[in-house]
């Protein structure tokens, strides 16, 4: 599961949203990784060190870092999501290439690459090897949402062992299918608009409209991975564009907010709970990272400050767990 928006306010500021739906408890916090941030691959044991340090939500999984979303000291930002049934690893390890586990690109790519631009260089030399994520025990199949101060928002599905890139005009990501399926099923959903229908005469009777809202009869309401994309494009291209980073970030949780899972409401074939743990939003200009569990709608923030970029270890930051509300008497 998973739904990602890409936005840019009105001074122009670009923020990477998403929900992080998963039935496994993650349990992350906001994690930072540091400058030259050594780390092992599981898939060839090749040992790197990186060089930005970035802000994201993680964890430690067995002895490495796991992170599934961020932005770094240079304005990069990324988020991985869930795409079962399209994915293509390798079996094995290829001489000369940048061998990683799928659930180690997060880690590679915000720790060495400054702007998409970079990442492109670098693109034909990441081969992705079939390597189940500690702790999970199984292989995780994924894709890439990813963006930079340029505006440029791309996205990366391996579906095949030579990586591509695909420009995502929408700045909408969710699961399976692809990517451009989704961008085509779009074209079901041309009548659903904000503006209210006119009345409509059927022989001598007029029929008027039940209240407002009738633009948007038809806008699917599923938790399915086609419900949440036709949704969450929606709210992002009719909402009031947000003035500054403040109401861009509450933005979109008004907007995640259409798509966010509470327990109970989507139920694996395994009798499990899949919902939304967390919601994370990152800003590439102020470098920023929000964030708010399951359990507390209140927002926190971490940035990446000249003081913090000096820290030589990875460092949690605890976000509150308990909901904080505010008494007014």
């Amino acid at each position: 599961m998973c739904t990602s928006i890409f936005t840019m306010t009105k001074d122009g500021k670009h923020l990477l949203s998403r929900t992080m739906d998963f039935s496994f408890p993650l349990d992350p916090n906001p994690l930072f990784l540091p400058r030259d941030h050594q780390w092992s691959s599981d898939s060839d044991q090749q040992s790197y060190q990186n060089k930005y340090g970035f802000i994201g939500a993680g964890r430690l999984l067995g002895s490495s870092y796991f992170v599934a979303d961020g932005v770094n000291e240079k304005g990069l930002s990324i988020a991985e999501l869930y795409l079962p049934g399209e994915v293509y690893y390798s079996k094995e390890e290829k001489k000369d290439a940048l061998n990683l586990a799928p659930h180690e690109l997060v880690v590679w790519v915000l720790g060495n690459c400054g702007s998409i631009a970079e990442l492109e260089q670098h693109l034909s030399k990441i081969h992705l090897v079939e390597k189940a994520a500690p702790v999970l025990n199984f292989v995780t199949p994924l894709h890439w949402i990813i963006t930079d101060k340029t505006g440029r928002c791309i996205v990366i599905e391996p579906t095949e062992e030579k990586l591509s890139i695909y420009e995502n005009t929408v700045g909408v990501m969710t699961n399976t299918p692809c990517i451009e399926w989704h961008v085509t099923n779009l074209s079901n959903y041309l009548h659903v608009r904000p503006q209210q229908y006119d009345p409509v005469t059927f022989g001598t009777h007029t029929a008027n409209p039940f209240s407002q809202g009738t633009g948007t009869t038809g806008l699917p309401g599923g938790y399915t991975p086609p419900d949440r994309f036709v949704r969450a494009a929606f709210f992002k291209e009719h909402i009031s564009q947000a003035p500054n980073e403040v109401e861009g970030v509450s933005n979109a949780y008004h907007i995640l907010a259409t798509v966010r899972i509470p327990k109970g409401i989507v139920v694996t074939g395994e009798g499990a709970l899949d919902y939304s743990q967390y919601v994370g939003t990152m800003c590439n200009e102020s470098l920023s990272y929000y964030f708010s569990p399951y359990e507390n709608y209140q927002i926190s923030k971490v940035t990446l400050t000249d003081e913090l970029l000096k820290e030589t270890k990875p460092k949690f930051f605890e976000a509150d767990h308990q909901e904080a509300i505010k008494s007014l008497n």
